[in-house]
């Protein structure tokens, strides 16, 4: 592949990853979740679509329930954001989330 096509993926893996974004129900952003020096969620991004069957998938500890107790408002993210439906649940509380 020569520095021309690869230009032109790079170009069209941004484009497609921000067309997904766009249509993405659930939409984390480089989230991170920090407990004093340790570090529980460590800049994840993802996005997930409406009717999209998906799976947390990892090891112990690795901070899958953090990441769903964020999701749900228990927890909040040191920085990054979450959105759902193209709202972003850091104005809303827990009682008040879809």
């Amino acid at each position: 592949m020569n520095s021309t096509s690869q230009v032109n993926a790079s170009e069209a893996a941004r484009a497609a990853a921000t067309a997904n974004s766009r249509d993405a129900f659930v939409r984390i952003e480089n989230v991170v979740k920090k407990f004093g020096d340790s570090t529980a969620v460590n800049n994840v991004s993802l996005n997930i679509a409406k009717n999209e069957l998906f799976a947390l998938l990892g090891s112990s500890g690795c901070g899958k329930s953090t990441l769903l107790r964020m999701l749900a408002g228990l927890e909040t993210a040191t920085s990054g954001k979450i959105f759902v439906d193209g709202e972003d649940l850091a104005t809303l509380p827990p009682y008040r989330r879809p």
